[in-house]
């Protein structure tokens, strides 16, 4: 196989013509992935050398231009292109950080955006009472917003009855990713509330992790009792062992674990009626 280092595949971009003498360390350490992707090697080279000569604002990997490269070929060779661009790259240019899993953290391009959704519970200050808005964007809390109320369930996320000066975000199962972006959350008075499983006292370790004051909301073991109709089954449990929780939660934890009432048992909040998600919501 012939290696042509940082050589340009149409004649177009001349600033890839110097080579680069740290190619041969990332080729003579990966020989085998090398050869295996000789069908396409030219490509590797290619994009590996237009990452190392772009220096500029971050940008999104869809935004490099190379002929017969796209996302997908990055997405399907970043295993060998972040072997080769560990050696290429100087120190700087790599977040020794981010695994190479993550190949945009890692170089330095853009991610797509972290998105919240939340709903006014009640006075709301403009025309809309749901907005989805960029995390990066939310970085300072709601003009009188004092309570926020997280949730799992959209159909529950949209039925909340009004609360006075609330919000209700939607966490869909990816709470805890969502809410460190918003720093703010440490000044408001914070409830949780996820399925009564596992997996929702798993979420609610994880949001306490970053939020150590966050209260959770209808997920103890006399909400569990009083719905015992209500009562599903898990089908997978989590093997997370969660760290952040109160004394009465873990011990509830437990007993889902151990199959102490049912086995896999869950308690979906969807299914809790309404009427003592209105109580609930209503004290303090």
């Amino acid at each position: 196989m012939t290696v042509r280092a940082c050589l340009p595949s149409d004649g177009h971009t001349p600033h890839l013509r110097k080579r680069d003498p740290t190619f041969g360390l990332g080729i003579a350490s990966h020989p085998m992935k090398v050869l295996q992707a000789h069908a396409h090697w030219q490509r590797v080279v290619d994009t590996v050398c237009w990452i190392r000569d772009h220096v500029t604002n971050p940008i999104y990997l869809r935004q490099i231009d190379i002929p017969g490269v796209d996302t997908k070929f990055i997405e399907t060779n970043k295993g060998l292109l972040s072997e080769i661009l560990d050696v290429v790259l100087p120190a700087s240019r790599i977040n020794a950080d981010a695994p190479r899993t993550d190949f945009a953290a890692r170089y330095g391009f853009l991610s797509k955006p972290v998105y919240v959704r939340l709903r006014y519970l009640a006075d709301q200050p403009g025309p809309f009472s749901e907005l989805i808005v960029r995390a990066d964007e939310l970085t300072a809390q709601p003009s009188g917003v004092r309570r926020v109320f997280v949730l799992e369930n959209e159909i529950t996320y949209l039925s909340l009855p009004p609360v006075p000066n609330a919000i209700a975000i939607l966490g869909s199962g990816y709470a805890a990713t969502l809410l460190r972006h918003l720093p703010w959350l440490a000044d408001v008075d914070l409830r949780y509330w996820g399925d009564i499983d596992t997996h929702g006292f798993a979420i609610l370790s994880q949001v306490r992790r970053h939020f150590p004051h966050t209260r959770s909301l209808l997920m103890d073991r006399s909400t569990l009792l009083t719905h015992k109709s209500h009562w599903g089954e898990e089908k997978t449990q989590t093997i997370e062992t969660p760290d952040h929780l109160t004394p009465d939660e873990s011990e509830l934890e437990r007993d889902l674990r151990m199959g102490t009432y049912q086995p896999r048992l869950r308690l979906e909040q969807e299914r809790i009626p309404i009427s003592t998600v209105e109580r609930a919501l209503a004290g303090p």
